[in-house]
């Protein structure tokens, strides 16, 4: 092989490479879960926390404060009715996961979450199965959620994640497929958190 034809070939090697991970991104930290604490890196998509010795008896209720889309560009060309909709339902993805409290006790749990960044999946470009290699109509979501002992009470817990489309999901097929999904799964992953032994 000529030393000229290597280049052309290591270069469209490159530029597939980045096309394949290009669309794969991570929601920057945007401080919402308060900076004093120590996320620890689960994998490249997610950071969480948890007090060590955390005794979740204690606590026999569980209020859910209203969930937030705190940064007005992070959302790609989402309207006011559908970041509100994505805010609605991660609520009730959170009230189903914690149902009326996850102990006994007499203390209370206060949840907050925000969804941090969306990028909306763009159909179209994900119905070609050569399109869906590229992944060039992939969207993400992601959020930051944290709960306390009481309203004002230290943090007890708390997740950063990052949620991509899937290659092999139906969620790609409309613009909030992966953040509807995504509000699902960040529910049920942060009782698991929570509630972990």
């Amino acid at each position: 092989m000529k030393f000229t034809n290597i280049i052309p070939t290591a270069l469209a090697s490159l530029l597939a490479a980045s096309a394949l991970t290009g669309c794969s991104k991570t929601v920057d930290y945007t401080g919402y879960i308060p900076r004093t604490v120590a996320l620890k890196a689960d994998g490249d998509k997610r950071k969480d926390f948890r007090l060590k010795d955390l005794d979740t008896t204690r606590f026999g209720k569980v209020v859910i404060d209203p969930v937030v889309t705190p940064d007005g560009n992070a959302y790609g060309d989402l309207t006011a009715d559908q970041l509100q909709q994505l805010r609605t339902l991660l609520q009730e993805a959170l009230a189903k996961s914690f149902g009326t409290g996850v102990g006994t006790g007499d203390r209370t749990l206060v949840i907050r979450a925000a969804i941090t960044g969306v990028k909306p999946n763009q159909p179209m470009r994900n119905i070609a199965p050569q399109s869906q290699i590229l992944k060039g109509g992939y969207g993400y979501a992601g959020a930051e959620l944290y709960a306390m002992d009481g309203a004002n009470g230290p943090v007890v817990a708390a997740l950063m994640q990052t949620y991509d489309t899937e290659r092999f999901g139906t969620e790609k097929l409309s613009a909030l497929g992966t953040a509807e999904k995504a509000c699902t799964d960040w529910a049920e992953s942060f009782r698991e958190l929570v509630s972990k032994k």
